[in-house]
């Protein structure tokens, strides 16, 4: 193995160590050495550390994992990481650390694995966008209403506020008519559906569950409510005729509700609880 390659996944291993040892969001990490990894890789790549599909049965499975992390030009890399900001930085501050990586890199396993069912071959698979679909997919399915900021690339930039649900559909939409209409453009759109959908079937993982039970009523929520925002979601949620959406509105104010005391998140364990002060109702 080149010394190139040796540099790579040393770069890998140390960013994540260093994530959970000093406690750094792995989103944050995983941007990091992915830039670092493409400054060093510009003249030459290590195709030894890319993904064929003829690897996924043999001894060079691990290139599933290190093909995350390779980037052929500036374009790949950089729509990529704006990805991981958008999208995985607010993932990770709502689920953690443990979490997020376990969705980031299992999604970009399936990435891969369905690549190699549809596309065969023996064409090599770098970037990081499958596993990007999967955290896309698992947040959309655990908080489809949640919204986050998107930049719009047009002659300016714009960016909007929308719910994660809607970003998810768009994009979702558009990479599986890429990849059953036939079209060759040199995008693996086959392993975007596949970190995709691994990312919606891992959603459990990291949704809470918030249905209501007898000791949790609507009523003991309507005291937290503060400002306009607050109280148009808890009518939405009275509103609601499906337990689906009802539980979807309901994450979604739990997620919004702070702490009278201290201003720290509150969560539904054994009533109503403040995680950083203990307040309990």
């Amino acid at each position: 193995m080149e010394t190139i390659s040796w540099i790579i996944i040393g770069i890998i291993f140390l960013s994540m160590a260093y994530s959970f040892i000093k406690r750094v969001p792995v989103s944050q990490m995983i941007v990091i050495s992915n830039f670092i990894i493409f400054l060093i890789t510009i003249f030459h790549m290590p195709l030894e550390l890319a993904f064929r599909p003829s690897y996924l049965f043999n001894e060079k499975i691990y290139t599933i994992f290190t093909s995350m992390f390779l980037h052929g030009d500036f374009y790949h890399i950089f729509f990529n990481m704006i990805g991981i900001i958008f999208i995985g930085f607010p993932l990770e501050r709502e689920i953690g650390a443990k979490k997020f990586a376990a969705i980031y890199f299992i999604s970009g396993f399936f990435a891969a694995v369905l690549y190699s069912l549809i596309e065969g071959g023996n064409n090599y698979l770098i970037g990081a966008s499958g596993a990007i679909f999967g955290i896309l997919g698992a947040f959309a399915a655990a908080y489809p209403f949640k919204k986050v900021v998107v930049p719009l690339f047009m002659p300016i930039i714009l960016f909007l506020r929308l719910p994660v649900i809607a970003i998810a559909l768009l994009y979702a939409s558009i990479e599986t008519l890429y990849t059953f209409s036939g079209i060759t453009d040199g995008i693996a759109h086959s392993a975007h559906v596949g970190g995709f959908i691994a990312g919606v079937f891992l959603s459990p993982i990291i949704k809470v569950k918030v249905i209501e039970k007898k000791w949790v009523e609507l009523k003991d929520l309507e005291e937290f409510l503060v400002g306009e925002r607050q109280k148009e979601i808890f009518e939405k949620i009275k509103e609601a005729d499906e337990p689906e959406l009802k539980e979807a509105w309901l994450s979604y104010l739990i997620n919004e509700l702070r702490c009278p005391k201290c201003g720290g998140k509150l969560q539904i364990k054994d009533g109503i609880k403040c995680k950083k002060c203990g307040y309990k109702k």
